[in-house]
């Protein structure tokens, strides 16, 4: 029966006087007596004390079955793991639980004091009772109370002391441990309860939290320096492959980088499928075949992904228009659009993804299919597949649960004529949908983008007003700024726009104040490295970047803005046209930047959980699995 009142718990040995003895603690007036004994001890006294003096009191006297003399270590393992389930078995609150010490082997006592520290006690005691009662026949002799009128005189005569150590407030991860797990057998003789159990789990979850604990004591130092805690309570051997160089080549590495699990928040649903089988898979997914536009046959450059030369953004983006935006007005084809985007984040193991859309390029009022109208599709889409993950992975006992998406709405640049319009329109439909969709756990719209090609013209001042509307609902904001432009155009983003993060920012290390406020402000920054080398071009394998060295021309920014403190994050911008997953972005940064290492890659994705639109209390969900993910790809190590 479980109780929560005043209760105290007392481990028994041979002298069955300390319970009344600790009973009288000045203290507390209990209203329940526990007792944890061997099978050996008489434990009348105690009957009687409680039946004549105290009646009212609830006593309870356990014995561990199998356990007579402490004759082994085995024998003080099964005290203790009868006694961690006695007491979460109890009903009691820490509130409510006073330990006393003295009874029994000094193992035992020490065992009942480390878990009053465990599982939290409102007080422990120990009793100093006199030990200077007479031996019969033996005068020399002299020993403790052994019956009830010695206890009560020596209790009358203030003979009996009380040493206090206080209360525990009991460790977090074993306040709320599940009973049904640590099943506590009993056999009622009528006298005592006989306790058993089937195993030692709980001593043994015991042990590995306290090994957790003590692996953090002893990395206290470098917690700092660490993206997830959990890590402190690894090997320092595997602790110290994670502080190597990345080997973008190495097979170990290429399979643990795509074991990782991973963010992505710089995805273009329009950039996906752009070539290839996946296209013909949108295509033929069409609900009006008759309608589609022909396909342009546009190729990729022969040395695709890596160029040997950067083709620049107006060639980059032509390669997306044979999946352009006429054909995924076709709801058939941007259905299967979403649907093969989901599994590719699924096959990528990536955990969250914001995905950034266009729905005022998809619509068709020929056919009654307004933005709204698309947007709905769009996020119906994306929450029928992660709730068709989920019952997958319910079903297959799966550990992690499946990614969760979210979208950004886009708000393309114009240089000249009405280049505010198409602008509104998106910002406008990005702040109803943020008012529509509040389950925090289903796919909605959490920010907006100001995308499209930036030069002087288009620099983010120029749409400050129209953003208004958006910073007052709370919609977070990402600016693509400094792929094209210099700094200027970063600062424009940082201090007009109030920008939280920064899509790509080439040219940030031109300001060296700028990136001081940058990383100071926390903005995260969404670095593409196959978009950004087939952009732009950069040097391979060239860069050794120390936090004193100056970032030469031709470098990749990418490792020399992670020493400045910078929240720098690796993402895809553009799968289709691109050719590369999330993974190859990864080891491409790894080639563009020798020096980052693994401990690196898990900080870039740290800096993506931190920096997302997603919200405090769901990013704390994402931490958990994302420590449980991290341990499981350390197979590839």
């Amino acid at each position: 029966m479980k109780i929560d009142i005043p209760t105290l718990f007392v481990s028994l040995g041979t002298s069955p006087a300390i319970v009344p003895e600790a009973f009288l603690y000045p203290e507390v007036r209990f209203q329940a007596v526990r007792v944890l004994t061997t099978a050996k001890p008489e434990v009348s006294l105690i009957q009687d004390f409680f039946s004549k003096l105290y009646p009212n009191v609830q006593l309870t006297i356990s014995r561990v079955k199998g356990f007579t003399e402490l004759e082994s270590e085995a024998d003080h393992f099964l005290f203790e793991e009868i006694l961690y389930r006695w007491i979460i078995h109890s009903g009691t609150s820490i509130s409510n639980r006073w330990f006393c010490l003295s009874g029994g082997f000094k193992t035992m006592s020490a065992a009942v004091q480390k878990a009053a520290g465990l599982f939290g006690s409102a007080g422990t005691f120990h009793v100093l009772a006199p030990s200077d009662l007479p031996v019969p026949g033996q005068p020399e002799r002299r020993r403790a109370a052994s019956s009830i009128p010695e206890v009560l005189d020596a209790h009358d005569k203030g003979k009996l002391q009380w040493i206090r150590l206080g209360a525990q407030s009991g460790w977090p991860q074993l306040r709320d441990l599940k009973t049904e797990k640590f099943q506590l057998d009993h056999n009622w003789d009528g006298i005592v309860d006989w306790l058993s159990a089937p195993d030692y789990s709980l001593r043994e979850y015991v042990a590995s939290v306290e090994s957790r604990a003590q692996a953090i004591s002893q990395s206290w130092d470098s917690l700092g320096d660490l993206p997830f805690s959990e890590l402190a309570t690894w090997p320092e051997s595997e602790l110290a492959w994670l502080r190597q160089p990345v080997d973008p080549d190495s097979i170990s590495d290429q399979q643990w980088i795509q074991a990782l699990p991973k963010l992505e928040l710089h995805c273009h649903l329009g950039g996906f499928a752009t070539h290839g089988y996946g296209l013909d898979q949108i295509e033929s997914a069409a609900e009006n075949p008759q309608g589609l536009p022909s396909r342009k046959h546009i190729p990729l450059p022969k040395d695709w992904p890596g160029p040997s030369q950067p083709v620049g953004l107006e060639v980059y983006r032509k390669l997306g228009d044979n999946n352009g935006s006429r054909l995924l007005r076709d709801p058939g084809c941007l259905r299967k659009q979403c649907e093969l985007l989901y599994q590719h984040f699924l096959d990528e193991n990536i955990l969250y993804a914001e995905v950034r859309c266009s729905p005022a390029n998809y619509a068709d009022p020929n056919l009654e299919r307004s933005p709204w109208t698309v947007l709905c599709e769009i996020r119906q889409t994306f929450q029928n597949c992660m709730d068709a993950a989920a019952k997958l992975n319910d079903r297959l006992a799966g550990d992690l649960a499946p990614c969760h998406v979210n979208l950004i709405i886009i708000g393309t640049r114009q240089s000249s004529g009405d280049y505010r319009a198409g602008i509104s329109r998106h910002l406008a439909l990005a702040v109803t949908a943020s008012e529509h969709w509040r389950d925090q756990s289903g796919c909605r719209v959490v920010g907006v983008d100001l995308a499209g090609f930036e030069d002087p013209t288009t620099r983010a001042h120029y749409f400050r007003e129209e953003f208004t509307a958006v910073h007052r609902c709370g919609l977070a904001l990402t600016v693509h700024a400094g792929e094209n432009d210099d700094a200027e155009g970063i600062w424009r983003a940082v201090y007009d726009l109030n920008s939280r993060r920064l899509g790509h920012a080439l040219s940030l290390a031109q300001s060296p104040e700028l990136m001081v406020a940058v990383a100071d402000r926390g903005i995260g920054i969404e670095m593409c490295p196959f978009a950004n080398l087939q952009i732009r071009g950069f040097n391979i394998g060239q860069q050794a970047t120390a936090k004193d060295k100056h970032l030469g021309t031709g470098d990749y920014p990418l490792a020399y803005y992670l020493r400045r403190g910078l929240k720098v994050t690796v993402n895809t911008d553009n799968i289709g046209i691109s050719g590369a997953t999330l993974s190859e972005n990864l080891q491409l940064a790894a080639r563009l930047c020798p020096e980052l290492t693994r401990l690196d890659l898990l900080q870039i994705q740290r800096n993506a959980l931190e920096t997302s639109f997603e919200t405090a209390i769901q990013s704390r969900n994402l931490v958990a699995r994302m420590h449980q993910s991290v341990a499981a790809s350390m197979k590839f190590r």
